[in-house]
């Protein structure tokens, strides 16, 4: 998406709200960078030396740690700048082009929550889920994106401390030192496959209760199992996943457990959801498409920052000239351009410190931190004295392997807090107008047809006791991610901007008259040569011969007055030379002696 700008203020020029974060990643690329090249150095010492057996293992994790820290990197360089533009955020609903008509559940849907007053949220399915929402009674008004990462960690949490608590204490009360091996061989693969792997993908963990009624009969009887076959198993000799299983189980648990923390800290109290409504029964002489006209002026001379309105749904009231009567319905649902709530800025370290919402994502964010530390750490222990012609006890590979856990967790870390990193707050205006009715024509003449040459005739559509309503709401709205979908969180009602706009539309409803007259200049030049012509002619029946002139000459005059060009001058008079009678213009003969008059 392109970025627009274009407004007057600079409301939508929003602050970047992975600052910190976006810290600490340039932190772990550093690091992560830098005992890359210092692995890669060691591998270049030992290949010149001739020394191969010693440069495997540094080679191996150089790369790893150099792609590591670059993703880390690159993750923080496309956050350097948050850009905004006016298409976002999105749109509750698919919208409707200027000029066309329709709608779309999506926009029902949200009616449907003006309507009704109230906002709807899934309600919690499960035991898991069922405990959470009784712990936080007003999780259920929280965004439905919150909802789905509590009940995801949730669960989550509650499997990994239940994997914990199982291995444990099979591995402490009934594990012995030929079973304990075994034992965390089942338990690393078992958290690896059904725990470690679905949290960092971002799933919830595949575990159910089947699975805990297993982990419960693991605890007991998995140690007397393997003990009965343990003679016929393989010796492990000095190979144990004891310290692999246990860091995996706590540092992921530990995650688990912030990034709830987190997430609950994102919960605020129950909101308001009421929405204003004014009906009103109006009847007026014009179709009804004039006052969807009049709706379309109303609300682009409300347009926030002169950025037009969503619109999410438009139905234009018809009316059938080739019927007399009939029924109609119209509406018209749009939405302001969603500006930033006031007050919003980005966090800073001291802000985020001192916030609920924020205090909890910093802290994952450094756990992460730490955890990546440890294992760049243990890394370059491994590297450093590896020999791949030594035996492999001598190795330290449990340093290898335990590092790799820990920069899995750090990477889940950094994840689930930038998901809640990037919440913003929205507020705007839903206005929804429907109209119904019905509507019959009519024939309406102006003038008299026996006294008045002047008279206009048309065909009038009468708009009978529509029922006109107006519904509108100041709502808030929550998205996480500019380009993710955006939900409405609270309403507030407007009671005072519903009823004004319902009285303008009222006002201009009742202002259509149902005669036509003519009110431009050229129509008003032409009507008063036609009044002039019309006393003429009234007058020239029962007139003199000189006063016929004179009407003659009026005539003369007011078309010259209706004409676009001057009007003639008037032509010389003439006389009678037998008795002097003043002839008429144009005349060829005394109208009194019928002598002939000269030309």
């Amino acid at each position: 998406m392109t970025y627009e700008y274009g407004s007057e203020s600079k409301r939508l020029e929003l602050p970047n709200p992975y600052r910190l974060q976006n810290r600490l990643l340039w932190l772990c690329a550093v690091l992560l960078v830098t005992a890359g090249v210092v692995s890669l150095l060691w591998a270049k010492s030992a290949m010149q030396e001739s020394a191969l057996r010693l440069a495997a293992a540094p080679i191996l994790a150089g790369l790893l740690l150099v792609a590591a820290g670059l993703a880390a990197a690159a993750t923080a360089a496309t956050r350097l700048r948050f850009f905004f533009g006016r298409g976002r955020p999105a749109s509750l609903a698919p919208e409707i082009p200027g000029g066309a008509i329709g709608g779309s559940p999506a926009a029902d849907h949200i009616k449907e929550f003006l309507r009704q007053g109230g906002l709807t949220y899934p309600e919690p399915v499960g035991a898991v889920e069922g405990l959470l929402y009784h712990w936080a009674p007003t999780l259920i008004t929280a965004p439905q994106e919150v909802q789905a990462l509590a009940r995801r960690y949730a669960f989550n949490l509650a499997a990994f401390a239940a994997t914990l608590v199982s291995f444990l204490f099979s591995w402490f009360v009934f594990g012995s030192p030929v079973t304990r091996p075994w034992i965390a061989i089942l338990y690393f693969a078992f958290g690896l496959v059904f725990l470690l792997k679905p949290v960092l993908t971002q799933h919830k963990a595949r575990i159910s209760p089947l699975s805990l009624v297993g982990l419960i009969a693991a605890a007991i009887l998995a140690p007397v199992a393997i003990g009965l076959v343990a003679a016929k198993l393989p010796s492990l000799g000095a190979f144990s996943l004891d310290t692999q299983t246990f860091v995996m189980l706590c540092t992921a648990l530990v995650a688990c457990g912030l990034a709830m923390a987190a997430v609950l800290a994102q919960v605020d109290d129950a909101p308001q959801t009421r929405a204003s409504v004014e009906q009103l029964r109006l009847s007026m002489n014009a179709p009804p498409a004039t006052l969807m006209d009049e709706l379309d002026r109303l609300m682009q001379a409300s347009w926030t920052e002169r950025i037009p309105n969503r619109r999410y749904a438009r139905i234009d009231p018809v009316t059938t000239a080739s019927t007399p009567s009939g029924s109609f319905a119209g509406e018209l649902f749009e939405e302001s351009q969603p500006m930033p709530t006031s007050g919003t800025q980005a966090p800073t370290l001291a802000s985020a410190l001192a916030g609920s919402r924020h205090r909890a994502l910093l802290l994952l964010d450094l756990y992460a931190t730490a955890l990546v530390i440890a294992a760049t750490l243990m890394s370059l222990a491994f590297v450093r004295n590896f020999d791949a012609g030594a035996p492999w006890q001598e190795n330290r590979f449990s340093l290898a392997g335990t590092s790799a856990i820990l920069a899995f967790v750090a990477a889940f870390c950094f994840h689930a807090s930038a998901r809640l990193w990037g919440r913003f707050n929205f507020e705007s205006v839903l206005v929804w107008v429907e109209m119904m009715g019905n509507w019959q024509t009519s024939r309406i003449g102006t003038g008299n047809n026996f006294t008045s040459r002047v008279n206009t005739e048309n065909s009038v559509v009468r708009t009978e006791a529509m029922t006109l309503r107006v519904w509108r709401a100041r709502i808030e709205s929550v998205v996480f991610g500019k380009d993710d979908a955006r939900q409405v969180t609270a309403m507030f009602s407007t009671e005072q901007e519903t009823k004004a706009l319902a009285a303008e539309l009222a006002a201009f409803a009742r202002s259509q008259s149902i005669l036509v007259a003519p009110f431009s200049g050229e129509d008003e030049r032409r009507m008063t040569a036609l009044g002039a012509g019309e006393r003429a002619m009234q007058a020239a029946s029962g007139a003199p011969p000189a006063a016929a002139a004179q009407i003659q000459q009026q005539l003369y005059t007011a078309a010259a007055i209706a004409s676009t060009t001057p009007p003639m001058p008037p032509a010389a008079k003439r006389f009678c030379r037998m008795c002097g009678t003043e002839a008429a213009a144009g005349a060829r003969f005394c109208s009194a002696c019928a002598a002939p008059l000269d030309a």
